[in-house]
């Protein structure tokens, strides 16, 4: 037997885009697509608002970078609290029409409503709520020096693809809450379990800086949870197609842990990281450095010579898998060109060959409407494997539901990105010889 579980909710989703990658959108697409196909009621568990304490963050990240981006002076803008949510509209004008319960579900028109629901429901710590003199400094540029203050900032950060945002501790707590949320379910159950939360996957944030659009690692503290529960080894699997640098650096020295990454290298593409000579002799960090065009039947040869290979070296209790699509065809990085279904049968393909508890999480990707798609596909391959209960199939058209006209201007087309050549096909500079080359260069046995 296996349990699912997943943290998903419309109170979830619109606090998580309120990330500006996000755009304000990513999270409840996601969402309202995984709804329309009737995958949430194929779980064993759901977690719906989902927190976590200060103190849960201190265990991996510095006091001293948690007191900017945790300070209660960023959950309130009185010019964000004045606009409705983007999909508001959307979302009233499907209720209006349809008789389903959606109306009846918790909806937000402001973001102060979010913290106040939150408030309602998590008992919050006095220490979460207390300011520091540094982060009074910080909230208050007209008393403060703007050098000192973007100096501060810069330490840690908080500047450019990094920036300080409104309601900025409410995401903190709830996305990284999402996560940490997981790990009881696999420390008190007696079970295999799947758990799953697509709007983890933060990589690249730092013990005492945010990186990559990524403010808390909620990985790293993930991992350090289930090691504190008593589970003795992990792998960390990382499709993304950026380096997973924060959580390699932070389980470097680890034995126990072992991390993974394929992902794009060539000079200059970020996080510059993740060579060859990063990986370790005893194999508890293997890097898979790869180049431009990566398709799907290179990803499996991949899995298949060396990721497989790794993991069964480790023998993990628990896999950890950071399912990052900024790789798939449709991104707007366009430096891969993987598909919906060639990335999902690699996934899956772990999840089938280790017997093991496995975590889900999510990553990178940039384009909303491609993303929906292919988190609700994975989580449907998922469930039509391991649930007891069946879903709606994946036909053609995307099923419809409230977001139903974001997807006009691609007729509706579920496949539309694995089908589309409009665009042509990248050249795959991961070639047979790279491969071998690679394969030669990392320890395997």
């Amino acid at each position: 037997m296996v349990q699912l579980v997943i943290s998903a909710s419309q109170f979830q989703s619109q606090v998580v885009d309120l990330l500006p990658c996000n755009k304000r959108q990513k999270s409840q697409l996601i969402y309202s697509m995984l709804e329309s196909y009737g995958l949430l009621e194929c779980f064993d568990h759901i977690i719906d608002v989902p927190s976590c304490q200060r103190k849960d963050l201190e265990k991996f990240h510095s006091k001293d970078y948690l007191n900017v981006i945790l300070d209660e002076q960023l959950n309130w803008n009185p010019q964000i609290d004045g606009n409705e949510d983007q999909l508001m509209e959307l979302r009233k004008a499907w209720n209006d029409i349809t008789t389903s319960n959606e109306a009846s579900k918790p909806d937000f028109k402001t973001y102060s409503e979010l913290l106040h629901y939150y408030r309602d429901h998590i008992e919050v710590s006095e220490h979460n709520k207390k300011r520091t003199a540094l982060e009074a400094e910080l909230s208050d540029v007209e008393s403060g020096d703007e050098v000192t203050r973007r100096s501060t900032l810069a330490k840690f950060n908080l500047l450019d693809d990094c920036p300080i945002f409104p309601y900025l501790p409410l995401y903190c707590y709830v996305s990284t809450g999402a996560t940490l949320s997981l790990a009881q379910y696999i420390l008190e159950g007696s079970e295999r379990t799947i758990a799953i939360n697509w709007d983890g996957g933060r990589h690249h944030s730092m013990k005492t800086k945010a990186s990559g659009f990524c403010y808390i690692n909620d990985i790293a503290l993930l991992i350090m949870t289930l090691r504190r529960g008593g589970v003795d080894r992990i792998s960390y699997v990382d499709f993304d197609l950026h380096h997973g640098d924060g959580v390699e650096k932070a389980f470097k020295y680890s034995k126990q842990v072992q991390t993974i990454s394929l992902h794009m290298y060539e000079t200059g593409f970020f996080p510059c990281s993740g060579s060859l000579e990063d990986n370790s002799s005893g194999k508890s960090i293997v890097n898979i450095p790869l180049l431009h065009g990566l398709d799907d039947s290179t990803l499996q040869d991949i899995a298949k010579r060396i990721i497989v290979p790794s993991i069964s070296k480790h023998q993990p209790n628990v896999i950890v898998i950071q399912c990052g699509g900024d790789g798939l065809k449709g991104d707007k990085y366009s430096e891969w060109q993987l598909s919906i279904k060639g990335l999902t049968s690699t996934i899956t393909s772990l999840i089938e060959q280790f017997n093991c508890h496995i975590v889900l999480l999510g990553g990178g990707g940039y384009n909303n409407l491609l993303m929906s798609r292919f988190y609700t596909y994975l989580t449907w391959s998922i469930c039509h494997q391991y649930a007891s209960e069946y879903s709606t199939p994946i036909d053609d058209l995307i099923q419809d539901h409230c977001y139903s006209d974001l997807y006009s201007p691609e007729q509706f087309k579920f496949w539309y990105y694995d089908q589309e050549t409009s665009g042509g096909s990248l050249k795959n500079y991961n070639t047979t010889a790279y491969i071998e080359d690679l394969i030669k260069n990392i320890p395997l046995t």
